[in-house]
Order: C-alpha cells, then structure tokens, then sequence
C-alpha cells in the first residue's frame, strides 16, 4: 500500500503537472471508488474547477480546486465554492499524467487545460479498487477529520509522542499504524522505522518514553524523510504520475527479510503478526 513517502512523491509530481490548470471533462468514473459524493456531482461540478494546490496528509492526496465557473447552471449541491479532490490509493491505486491509452485497470480519467487549452490527462488506475475519491465542499474528506499530524511534515514532537504512548498496552507497530497518532505510516515503514530504532514491534507501547520517545520520534522523521528522497518504495505495485519505480526497495533493512542475517547484529530477522500485519523484525537487537 502507498504510504507516506509514496504519496509526497506523488504530490509533488502533480503539483508540478496540474496547479494552474482547469478541469474540462470526465471521461471516467468508477461508483465504488466514490465517497461523499455522486457520478453525477463528479461529471457536472468538476469541469470548470481551476487546480489551486495539491497539498497531502498522512496517506491522502488534498487537491483544492477553486470554485466552478457557470455552476449556477447547475443543479447539482456543489455551487460555486472551493472544493476538494481527496485521494487516497488504497492498496494498488496509481496516479498517472498523460499516461497515452487507458490502462486495463483504468477507474478515474480526466482532462485538463492550461489558459492556451493545451490539454493534460489525470488517470487514476487501482487494480483492486481499494482506492477512493472524495468530492467535498469548505473542507476535504470528512474522514480526514480523525487523523493525528502528519508524520513526518506535522506538527508535533517527542513529547507528543510520548503523551500519546503512556499507558497504552498494544504492540508498539500496532501504536505506529494507527492513523489517530500519526498520520502516513503502513506496513513497510513501520518494519523500517523500529529496526533503525533498535525497537521490537512487539514491545508494549506504554513502556516507550524519555529518551526512547526522543529516538523514535527522530527515527519517524527520518526514515520517512529518506522514503521520499527516495521518491517511494516500489516493492509491490506503487509508480509516481510517470509509472517510474521508486528507490527505496533498495533500502531496506527489516521490511521483507525475515530469514536473512540483520545488518546490524548479524542475528536472523524473523517474521510475526503484529495487528494484523506480517512483521519483520531482528531479536537480536530490537529489544
């Protein structure tokens, strides 16, 4: 599943590619991706919408779009106010720019103009059709409402952390993947997350404070910082808008290698269920 990183990548790629330009057809609409809104609200309100940003938290794309030209005409709930395109990816969603013929797996296909009417396709491609489009009003997808800072841009520290860790007896990946705490970290970074912090998944949340907190909340920001740089992992299914691979596959030290010797301690890595989730970690020095 996208996460964090994969998403920032994507953000930045679109925000190159669309602010300052107008939707003017929909060429495609899935119903079963669609949350708090219509077909028919999609089709009529989103052509005449100007990109005015492309921002992102957590997992989820926030593209705000300036209000409708003409909605007047229109009958649809969606007027003339600002509105947001929330995204999310879901497990194998893909956001493409000018991608040439609709792929196989093809869901949400729009098209866009710059003011000399160039024109810009936007593909959205999700082979499970996990992925989900919301088309709000005012503010983006009301279940954004729920989620804690983003995780690596927001704002928040190790006393944060360390408050929202106290007491709480679930597994510490557990803490990590729910979205109430931290906003954009999935499996994968997870896994990477607690091996650079020389932390086990299976370790009681509450037990983690002082400087412990102060390592872990350095090694969110960090290991998450490096996905980007990195510009995503493209362990599975995950491209940027140019369906080019990321490089943070490369990079990894927990997340996939249960069985092979820890870089750090030489012990082999070993695989779990935490919340759900395979984990890998080492014992030797994840404690």
């Amino acid at each position: 599943m996208p996460e964090l990183p994969e998403v920032e990548t994507v953000r930045r790629q679109l925000a190159d590619s669309l602010v300052g330009l107008t939707f003017t057809s929909v060429e495609k609409v899935e119903p079963a991706m669609l949350r708090d809104c219509t077909v028919e609200a999609v089709r009529l309100d989103m052509p005449g919408r100007r990109v005015e940003s492309v921002e992102r938290l957590g997992k989820f794309l926030l593209v705000r779009l300036s209000g409708r030209a003409g909605a007047e005409d229109c009958p649809s709930p969606i007027q003339t106010a600002e509105a947001f395109l929330t995204l999310h990816l879901g497990m194998t969603g893909q956001v493409l720019v000018d991608p040439g013929e609709p792929g196989p797996h093809s869901r949400f296909l729009f098209e866009l103009t710059n003011d000399e009417g160039t024109p810009t396709r936007l593909e959205f491609r999700d082979t499970r059709k996990f992925g989900r489009l919301h088309l709000t009003t005012v503010t983006p997808a009301p279940r954004l409402a729920g989620l804690g800072p983003d995780a690596w841009q927001g704002e928040w520290d190790a006393d944060y952390l360390e408050r929202r860790l106290h007491g709480r007896k679930a597994p510490l990946k557990a803490f990590l993947l729910d979205q109430r705490h931290l906003a954009g970290i999935g499996n994968i970074y997870a896994d990477e997350i607690l091996w650079w912090s020389g932390l086990s998944p299976l370790r009681q949340s509450g037990s983690v404070g002082g400087e412990v907190a102060e390592r872990l909340a350095r090694e969110i920001r960090r290991t998450l910082g490096e996905g980007v740089r990195l510009l995503g992992c493209s362990f599975s299914d995950f491209v940027d808008t140019a369906g080019k691979p990321g490089g943070f596959q490369d990079w990894l030290r927990a997340y996939g290698k249960q069985g092979e010797l820890c870089r750090r301690c030489g012990s082999i890595l070993v695989r779990v269920i935490v919340a759900g989730r395979g984990t890998a970690f080492c014992p030797g020095c994840q404690k």
